[in-house]
């Protein structure tokens, strides 16, 4: 089981013998009131020497990855340099390590389109996965909400961002196969950061491991489960309500509605990223579902309907 973070944690680590070795930076922001949702992510793969990842930022105007407001993703360009606390990616991301697991300088440039310039600070110290749970059974990934500001100039408009999102790191053998179906979800502001994994079935969705944040206090969460209507047409998810249990057997409650998605392809799956607002405690708090699927699945799921 991982301890802790440690500031080695915001490098490269060393890989084993595994082609599939893979390591991945994620920093997702919002701007809610214009239904923006969006991802900066990098994914290094040290054996076979490529670098991917992109931008994407998605509204409600569109779904799809040539419909939405920006979309880049790349699979094979050069690795990466992480020299003195910054990684520079070749896809136009940097990351710049201002304080070890707590902030974070992110800037995209894909000299022509998008220039974003954002500022991360830690709302909690970085969370590990317990070891063996899934979706991660033999990968080390932590996970951490923070306070996202900057701004994004896309086709010389500005666009401001003050928002709290959620950003992680993992590194292991990733293939390209063999995904199962996974409910990632989390929401974050000051007062609370929630982060519930879950493994949907045709008969349930059961949440089993994440963490809760209230104010200074984390604990992880050790149940629970969570309940998605989705639209009867395209299968992806319209409102969402979470009961999460931690492990003082605390309960936290949640419902949340869809202002915006991306449906985001993979090899052999998909991941439909859906920007949600909440309800917690009578204050709304904005978060993010990744309901992730192995295509045969929700094409036969959809068209069952």
């Amino acid at each position: 089981m991982m301890s802790g973070f440690t500031p080695d944690d915001d490098g490269l680590h060393r890989v084993s013998d595994n082609f599939y070795e893979t390591e991945t930076f994620w920093f997702s922001f919002f701007v809610p009131e214009r239904n923006i949702g969006a991802w900066v992510y990098v994914s290094v793969r040290q054996n076979a020497g490529t670098t991917g990842g992109g931008l994407w930022l998605w509204d409600h105007t569109g779904t799809t990855p040539w419909d939405v407001p920006f979309f880049e993703g790349f699979s094979y360009l050069k690795p990466p340099k992480f020299e003195s606390g910054v990684l520079t990616s070749p896809t136009g991301a940097t990351i710049t390590v201002l304080e070890p697991g707590m902030e974070y300088s992110v800037r995209y440039d894909d000299r022509s389109r998008i220039v974003a310039d954002l500022h991360f600070v830690g709302l909690e110290r970085p969370v590990p996965l317990r070891s063996g749970s899934p979706p991660y059974p033999s990968a080390s990934h932590y996970d951490q909400t923070g306070h996202v500001t900057g701004t994004v100039v896309l086709d010389g408009e500005r666009i401001d961002v003050d928002c709290h999102a959620m950003r992680d790191r993992s590194w292991g053998p990733r293939t390209e196969r063999g995904y199962r179906r996974v409910g990632y979800t989390w929401l974050a502001d000051p007062q609370v950061s929630l982060l519930t994994y879950s493994a949907p079935t045709d008969t349930g969705d059961d949440i089993h491991s994440g963490y809760v944040r209230r104010g200074e206090d984390v604990v992880e969460v050790r149940g629970g489960h969570r309940k998605a209507v989705r639209d009867p047409e395209h299968g992806w998810i319209d409102s969402l309500d979470l009961v999460a249990v931690d492990e003082t057997g605390t309960e936290i409650t949640v419902g949340g509605r869809a202002r915006s998605r991306l449906i985001l392809p993979g090899s052999t799956s998909i991941c439909i990223n859906t920007l949600l607002e909440f309800e917690v405690d009578g204050r709304v708090v904005y978060g993010e579902d990744q309901d992730v699927w192995p295509i045969a699945e929700f094409r036969a799921t959809v068209h069952a309907r």
